[in-house]
């Protein structure tokens, strides 16, 4: 399976590259008033606002770093009753992609509470690579404030 590689205070991570609708620089980012710290704000996507989840702040507890290979993730993400939105994950070193079947990554025997969509690790060119599952990113109550009508 393709996946797309980033990192997050020095640790790797992956999400699968089936679920990227493409990769775009960092924009300037409309803030969203209220919003959890780790919501970084609202960018025109396409002609669409796409809220922008910073994975930094969320996973860290710190910004991310603006830097030549920060960039906006724009992921398909399933809201609970089936549709399809972009939302924008912003993350650094977004610079490669691996090709890291499932039975690679393994479980990591850890459960955090705070942080369910860390999932398995795998071994990736001398370091472990751990996946993010972007469907369990955002608590119920803030998936209802960033897509609204899914409340409706």
């Amino acid at each position: 399976m393709l996946m797309l590689l980033f990192t997050l205070d020095g640790s790797r991570y992956a999400i699968e590259a089936q679920r990227v609708v493409e990769v775009v620089p960092l924009v300037e980012l409309e803030q969203i008033p209220q919003a959890p710290a780790w919501v970084a704000g609202l960018f025109d996507y396409r002609g669409n606002c796409v809220p922008v989840v910073d994975l930094c702040q969320l996973t860290c507890g710190r910004p991310a770093r603006t830097s030549f290979t920060t960039r906006i993730i724009a992921a398909d993400y399933v809201l609970a009753d089936g549709r399809h939105k972009v939302l924008g994950l912003l993350a650094e070193q977004v610079t490669e992609t691996a090709r890291l079947e499932d039975d690679r990554f393994q479980p990591t025997e850890l459960h955090i509470e705070n942080a369910p969509y860390l999932g398995a690790a795998a071994r990736y060119r001398n370091s472990l690579v751990q996946r993010i599952d972007i469907d369990r990113l955002l608590p119920d109550t803030v998936r209802q404030q960033l897509f609204p009508a899914e409340a409706i």
